[in-house]
């Protein structure tokens, strides 16, 4: 007796989900590496051996202060009183308004002390400094 073969269909595999996959992820990774390189500005900031990370550091307003003298909100060159006024504007929507103060080691610190008076005028009483920890992975209280 004679058993007849089935036809076999050669498998297949199907491009175009993969292609769609190809191109999301692509999309992924160039967004993900321009958002890493753009945290904040490079400074050095002061070593404290017994800093500590707040956990809301994040939604703090982020003040940054190079050693050539400057001042930027953020990745952001600004005067002084023009960050001022930008605070005073958001405190009135944000009543819990805090800033984050990073200065470079190098930095006057007659410069910190304007940035805090001209907060402080406003109504910011918040302040926290960032600071380098040594021994913790990403320097830790910066």
């Amino acid at each position: 007796m004679k058993i007849e073969m089935l036809a076999v269909e050669e498998p297949a595999i199907a491009m175009a989900p993969l292609i769609d996959m190809t191109f999301l992820l692509l999309i992924f990774f160039m967004c993900a590496s321009h958002i890493s390189t753009q945290r904040h500005l490079p400074l050095e900031i002061p070593v404290a051996d017994k800093g500590v990370v707040p956990l809301e550091r994040p939604d703090r307003w982020m003040v940054n202060i190079p050693k050539e003298g400057g001042l930027y909100s953020g990745d952001e060159p600004i005067e002084l009183a023009t960050l001022a006024a930008q605070v005073k504007a958001r405190l009135a929507e944000q009543p819990n308004l805090s800033v984050y103060i990073r200065a470079d080691g190098q930095s006057r610190h007659r410069d910190v002390k304007k940035v805090m008076n001209a907060l402080a005028e406003v109504g910011i009483d918040n302040f926290i400094f960032g600071v380098y920890k040594p021994g913790e992975p990403g320097g830790g209280g910066e």
